[in-house]
């Protein structure tokens, strides 16, 4: 009893021994079973592995070819007239006769309306007789000079009032031909100011004409359409009111506006009935250089991660997005440019797949099986549009 005593004494002053012994039995425990890694591979190859199975898109292709057609540029313009100007009185006095309609059509030269003479005629012949007792007067100053009996200066004024007196019958002769207002050029008198008995004063409005053959189409451009125009070239043009007509570039601006960096363009229209109207709304089309290019719907343009506008196709199985310039916009469709003379065009299923995703590619000729087997439909504000529908394989 004594001897057990002891030993239990001994071992208790000497605790190190006994954390020792046990950690020798821990080590010995665990190498004598299997490794930790070779218990997580025997659990994970208990564990079936779904991972290996990869998922393929099936999306609807369409085969697209290239056509050549014109790029162009599509503006909004306003008709305009050719000219236009405002008749003014030049003499003061009554208007005596009105001989234009409003709203007709009037030759260059045509009276429009005519103004008192009142003392003009009187005026005139006064002028003229004293023209002749002037040209007696000189000539008799004249003859005197040569002979001596009168100096230069008295040569001089007589000279003088005669040339007086011829520009006063020049005056009176325009006054009298001013009593009468004409057009300065064919057109249609859109606006008579005047009426008969109305009185005027010289700077007075008379009457508006304005020149509707060619009628103008007056537009502006942006900096970078400026440099595709060039003067001649073919426009057609729609008016607002339903009208279709076809006119020529005539006048490109040389000079940009300050405000909008824009350029003042014109398109002039023959308009020798005059059938069309000044100041009517219109769009513009101007054709310029011929290229291929690829119609589809907006609705199949799509964005890349970097907001670039462009089309998903399928080359090899493989989607790729191929940036895009749209040149021409129809009632049916846009004209594009960027996808070469053809593209297989992912019509349908194009919203659930990236570029560089592997797909099986349907084309026309299996539309119905690939809407048979589709798990998943989206509505469109264009309407329903059937999605991707994923397959596995091993």
């Amino acid at each position: 009893m004594m001897k057990f005593t002891l030993k239990s004494s001994w071992l208790a002053q000497r605790p190190y021994l006994i954390a020792a012994l046990i950690t020798l039995v821990l080590v010995l425990w665990m190498a004598s079973g299997p490794s930790v890694t070779e218990q997580k591979s025997k659990i994970k190859a208990e564990i079936p592995n779904h991972d290996k199975k990869q998922v393929i898109a099936r999306v609807k292709v369409e085969t697209r070819l290239g056509q050549h057609i014109h790029k162009t540029i599509e503006l909004y313009g306003r008709t305009e007239p050719d000219r236009i100007t405002t008749l003014k009185a030049e003499v003061h006095g009554k208007i005596t006769q009105v001989l234009a309609k409003r709203g007709s059509r009037v030759s260059k030269g045509e009276i429009i309306a005519k103004i008192a003479l009142n003392d003009l005629p009187a005026q005139l012949t006064r002028s003229q007789a004293l023209l002749n007792q002037r040209e007696v007067e000189y000539q008799g100053a004249l003859k005197l000079n040569q002979q001596g009996y009168q100096g230069k200066v008295h040569l001089a004024q007589s000279y003088a009032a005669l040339e007086s007196v011829k520009a006063e019958i020049k005056g009176l002769e325009l006054d009298i031909a001013n009593t009468i207002i004409k057009a300065p050029f064919a057109g249609i008198l859109n606006t008579r100011y005047v009426e008969v008995g109305d009185y005027v004063a010289s700077g007075d409005d008379i009457a508006m004409i304005a020149d509707l053959d060619p009628l103008i189409v007056r537009a502006y451009v942006t900096e970078q359409q400026i440099s595709q125009l060039s003067v001649g070239q073919v426009a057609q043009v729609s008016l607002l009111n339903g009208e279709l007509a076809q006119g020529k570039l005539r006048y490109i601006a040389s000079v940009g506006n300050d405000a909008t960096n824009t350029f003042k363009i014109e398109v002039a229209i023959d308009n020798k009935k005059a059938y069309l109207l000044a100041g009517l709304s219109s769009e513009l089309t101007i054709d310029l250089a011929k290229m291929s290019a690829i119609k589809i719907s907006p609705a199949l343009l799509a964005l890349d991660e970097q907001g670039n506008i462009g089309v998903k196709s399928v080359k090899e199985s493989v989607v790729q997005f191929t940036p895009i310039e749209i040149i021409k916009s129809e009632s049916d469709g846009i004209w594009l440019t960027g996808l070469g003379e053809q593209a297989d065009i992912i019509v349908l299923g194009q919203g659930f797949v990236r570029a560089g995703d592997k797909v099986e590619a349907i084309f026309d000729s299996a539309d119905d099986k690939i809407n048979d087997k589709a798990d998943v439909s989206v509505g469109t504000s264009a309407g329903k549009q059937t999605a991707v529908t994923p397959v596995t394989q091993g």
